[in-house]
């Protein structure tokens, strides 16, 4: 691994130039399509069987949807170069769409398949709402609202026992019936996109509803969000993800800008502050001993939400903390996760990839622990026998759109 001097990386240039972060987000996402795109079948593929794939078929939806709204964040940003990649990438998950229940499944369509979750089709929805918003094509805004009035919708749990959003579908597992942050504070947020052009005072209501369960119900005293509730006694799940609090983030300032409700604004702010509090384990790496080498603790493809989350409260409030410490996790990807083949590992915590990296953790932060606590989504799922630390290593999209994404929002 080639460990790049990111804590004296240059400042961003004035406006009108690439930033390092521009620059790197470009040349990932040509990586990423070149290595895991395989235009001859239309589908995004790994090299070799691992996380989040089918063999080597192909993707799941949600790697596939990350890898496109990769795509579109580009076109926000450099339209000459991406913009017209858009409508490609959009057809790739086509083969993912069932029409009967206007939802994207989350392995391809066939008939018979009832595998689908919540946060991928309100995370597609979305999606679609910000093509829209970039390409001016109503069928992303026509999909968008099509997604949530025909399968969103019906998710939500009216008897507030405990309320909020399901997971998925799936009747053969009971986790599919948990009511979860990631569905609800999606479905929040494309609400209010759909909001911008249409039926607002209903949309909007729909989005109050929704932040406001995840308020009362799933905030933690330091400002951050818990998880969810779990199927089927609906015990709180307390596992701090980034995601948690990054998408609420995001759609607390949209709805607060949308509105005027200045209180909305204010939860988002105590929520962003506790992103910056690195006493807060987890969400930052609590196994550092040394505060000022301290990162939020999770993995670059749920990381970039919370990225997402911290930009629009900096926007929002002119306070540029939340933007600087997006940045420096930014930075802190590219020195210590991009490996020699320019492609990137997952997991922000450098003790849980490999023994270069946890040694290089070790030397960089001047202790003697953690050791290795190998995962088994950085390695290949060719030989689930093998013992996971004896694996091959294994690159992976859903880390690399991840990435891509997260600097794209940087560069703008």
């Amino acid at each position: 691994m080639i460990l790049l001097a990111f804590l004296t990386l240059a400042g961003i240039p004035s406006v009108g130039q690439p930033n390092r972060f521009e620059l790197e987000a470009d040349r990932l996402t040509r990586l990423n399509v070149a290595t895991f795109y395989d235009s001859a079948k239309k589908i995004w593929k790994p090299p070799v069987a691992s996380s989040e794939a089918v063999g080597t078929d192909g993707y799941t939806f949600w790697t596939s949807l990350l890898a496109w709204q990769s795509v579109i964040e580009a076109a926000k940003v450099e339209p000459r170069q991406w913009k017209s990649k858009v409508g490609s990438f959009y057809g790739v998950l086509e083969q993912y769409f069932d029409r009967a229940d206007h939802a994207y499944c989350a392995w391809k369509w066939f008939p018979g398949n009832d595998d689908r979750f919540y946060d991928d089709n309100t995370w597609a929805a979305i999606a679609c709402l910000e093509a829209f918003d970039v390409t001016h094509e109503e069928r992303y805004r026509s999909r968008g609202i099509e997604i949530f009035d025909g399968f969103v919708k019906g998710g939500w749990d009216g008897s507030d026992k405990p309320g909020g959003l399901r997971w998925g579908t799936k009747s053969a597992y009971d986790d599919r019936k948990d009511r979860t942050v990631s569905a609800t504070a999606a479905g929040a947020l494309a609400a209010l996109l759909i909001a911008k052009s249409h039926d607002a005072t209903t949309y909007r209501a729909w989005a109050k509803r929704a932040l406001d369960w995840i308020h009362l119900k799933l905030s933690a005293s330091n400002g951050l969000i818990y998880d969810g509730f779990s199927s089927p006694k609906f015990e709180r799940m307390n596992t701090i993800w980034t995601y948690n609090t990054g998408v609420p983030i995001r759609a607390a300032v949209e709805y607060a800008r949308q509105t005027g409700d200045k209180s909305y604004l204010e939860w988002a702010i105590k929520m962003g502050n506790g992103c910056l509090d690195r006493t807060q384990s987890p969400m930052f790496d609590g196994a550092v001993k040394d505060p000022s080498k301290r990162y939020w603790y999770d993995s670059t493809f749920f990381v970039q939400y919370l990225v997402d989350g911290m930009r629009s409260l900096s926007l929002a409030t002119h306070d540029s903390r939340y933007i600087d410490e997006a940045r420096r996790e930014a930075d802190y990807c590219m020195g210590f996760l991009r490996d020699e083949d320019g492609l990137y590992w997952r997991n922000m915590r450098l003790w849980t990839i490999d023994s270069a990296t946890q040694a290089e953790f070790l030397k960089w932060t001047g202790q003697d622990a953690p050791t290795l606590a190998a995962d088994e989504s950085e390695r290949s799922a060719a030989d689930v026998k093998m013992p996971v630390e004896k694996r091959p290593m294994a690159k992976t999209l859903l880390a690399n759109a991840g990435v891509a994404r997260m600097l794209w929002l940087l560069a703008h």
